[in-house]
């Protein structure tokens, strides 16, 4: 079975702390949960859903179930393809987080800026674009993905990072209470106790929510009861590991 995913770094398992470098994410964790299934994890750490989008058009062909996470609305995907590419150039050259997040999809590559802190981005968001017209594009993008799927025939399942009530589209979607994305999710968690501090959800929550919502809902194949809770001990030992290695 090939699983195709997209998010952010909810589902980027590179986006992890040095002193945590088991820190997996959903996609890997539903990997060590199932049996036979060819993960392609397209997540990358500060995509919006216009790049994620564009993922799901280009990875499409090699998926025979989809699972996407979409992102905050408000974040900018920009395709470097500019009169004066210099000016982007120092922008992300400036930006102390994201200057390496530059990655190619298809034939364009993508800026994945996110919360970047530069002028030029602010500014972009404070004077340009308000959050009613990114919530306004994010739901084209939903639709989009949506049809796209559904004419090719492919398992599909929509997810939330945070909540998403404002999308109100009919899909196939995976929340723990109705367009309640996993950043709630996470303080809900029977592991809630165990935050670190970090913005992503600790990989022993990530794995009550696909245990609790994901595996009823998609049809993988599941390892074994014994096995799921082999897993889910493996990785209450990697917490307890990288609590000691904490700065």
């Amino acid at each position: 079975m090939r699983l195709l995913t997209l998010s952010d770094g909810y589902g980027d398992s590179v986006a992890v702390p040095s002193w945590y470098p088991k820190y997996w994410k959903w996609p890997e964790i539903i990997k060590l949960m199932t049996k036979g299934v060819f993960l392609n994890n397209c997540s990358r750490y500060g995509a919006g859903n216009e790049f994620m989008v564009n993922q799901l058009k280009n990875n499409i062909d090699s998926a025979d179930v989809v699972i996407v996470q979409w992102a905050q609305p408000n974040r900018l995907d920009l395709i470097l393809d500019h009169s004066d590419p210099a000016f982007w150039n120092d922008v992300i050259a400036s930006d102390q987080v994201y200057s390496n997040n530059v990655v190619e999809c298809a034939h364009n590559k993508f800026w994945i800026s996110s919360g970047s802190k530069t002028h030029a981005v602010q500014e972009y968001h404070q004077r340009y674009i308000s959050l009613k017209q990114h919530q306004m594009r994010s739901q084209i993008f939903v639709e989009y993905a949506k049809l796209l799927l559904e004419q090719q025939n492919i398992d599909y399942h929509f997810m939330l990072v945070d909540d998403g009530e404002y999308l109100g589209i009919n899909a196939n979607w995976i929340c723990h209470e109705p367009f309640k994305g996993m950043s709630d999710f996470k303080r809900k968690s029977k592991y809630a106790n165990l935050d670190l501090g970090i913005v992503q959800p600790t990989p022993l929550v990530a794995f009550d929510f696909v245990k609790q919502y994901i595996m009823p809902r998609v049809d993988l194949q599941w390892r074994f009861e014994h096995e799921i809770n082999a897993v889910e001990n493996m990785l209450y030992k990697h917490y307890q590991e990288a609590v000691k290695n904490k700065p």
